[in-house]
């Protein structure tokens, strides 16, 4: 499985998975709680306070437009994230798109392709001489 960046989840939409806590700027305030399977927002941005990340969000309207902005505590056990297949889908198009930039179309298709062809080309050598035997 493909790493996943912090910048990927940005304009996803996260969900608690457990109660989930959510804190002002510096992380000492409780600003609000989620319960199991709340829909906590749209992730805006994220920060980095020692090892530990944090999730952005606008919790309502008016912390958006005075950007008012809450911090939930990155947990992947306690929060959900229903875009992940998609985000590790794009990693993967994105790394296949490098390959093929990379190598070129040709290579790229013959050094994925190559072994299958090999072995169709060997059954349809092969297949003809084991049907004459099977018959006789």
């Amino acid at each position: 499985m493909p790493n996943i960046t912090a910048d990927k989840v940005v304009n996803h939409l996260m969900y608690a998975k457990t109660n989930v806590k959510a804190y002002e700027p510096g992380g000492k305030i409780e600003k609000a709680t989620f319960s199991p399977g709340q829909l906590i927002g749209n992730v805006y941005s994220y920060i980095e306070i020692g090892n530990d990340l944090y999730w952005m969000f606008y919790l309502t309207p008016t912390d958006y437009n005075n950007f008012n902005a809450s911090y939930v505590k990155h947990d992947a056990s306690k929060l959900s994230l229903p875009d992940l297949p998609a985000i590790l889908d794009e990693i993967q198009a994105q790394k296949k798109a490098a390959i093929i930039a990379k190598d070129g179309v040709f290579s790229y298709y013959l050094q994925t392709y190559l072994p299958y062809i090999v072995g169709a080309v060997v059954v349809a050598i092969a297949l003809p001489s084991i049907v004459k035997s099977v018959r006789k």
